[in-house]
């Protein structure tokens, strides 16, 4: 029951039903979701390692502000991970993988082509994640997960900030250099992704007040 509380309410969080400074009581959690108090305790202690709440101490907990500086490091690690992943991938890669991450870059291009940046979120996660899964390492997979709730939310929020035209280049870039098994090239559009395209849309966020970043 935790994680089924765990999962409605991060999402509910990062779809911003449940908006930035949202006082959450556990006692209404508990009768909205059905269950009792002690998974949507557990829930929130999840959520709040996350950063996607916090537990005022002997107060009250409330959904956390958008906070900028952790959105851009979480977009740091995310790239990280995912380029270390290639470096370790593309020297054993197998023709059925390539074809795996193919569709995955056809699942981002297609999110970017409905302009739909919750499925662009959830597809870029997906993608990161095959090259950790085909890597074989589970530590990466896990980091990605952790980070993927923080980005997904600020995309959320800030959608009218996305450069749909440079993502969509990357995108493209990344699929032809998956299908030419390309390591060096591959490593330079996530370069760029994570470097610049991704900073990019967050500074003209943060410019344009677009995102909740503090809450009385």
């Amino acid at each position: 029951m935790s994680d089924e509380a765990f999962v409605r309410l991060q999402d509910a969080i990062i779809s911003g039903e449940l908006p930035p400074g949202e006082r959450l009581r556990d006692y209404e959690l508990a009768e909205r979701l059905g269950t009792s108090k002690t998974p949507i305790r557990h829930a929130l202690d999840r959520l709040a390692d996350n950063g996607l709440v916090e537990m005022q101490r002997n107060r009250y907990t409330r959904v956390a502000p958008i906070d900028l500086d952790r959105v851009r490091n979480a977009v740091d690690l995310f790239g990280d991970i995912w380029i270390g992943s290639v470096r370790h991938v593309l020297p054993v890669i197998q023709k059925d993988d390539v074809s795996y991450l193919v569709e995955l870059a056809d699942d981002m291009g297609a999110a970017v082509k409905s302009r739909d940046v919750i499925a662009f979120g959830t597809a870029l996660r997906g993608a990161a994640t095959g090259f950790a899964r085909i890597e074989g390492n589970a530590a990466r997979a896990t980091v990605i997960e952790r980070l993927g709730p923080q980005i997904r939310r600020f995309s959320q929020h800030s959608k009218d900030a996305f450069d749909w035209s440079a993502v969509d280049d990357v995108v493209t870039a990344l699929r032809e250099a998956m299908k030419e098994r390309d390591a060096v090239k591959i490593r330079a559009v996530l370069v760029t992704l994570f470097d610049e395209v991704f900073p990019a849309i967050i500074d003209r966020a943060e410019a344009e007040g677009l995102t909740v970043t503090s809450v009385e």
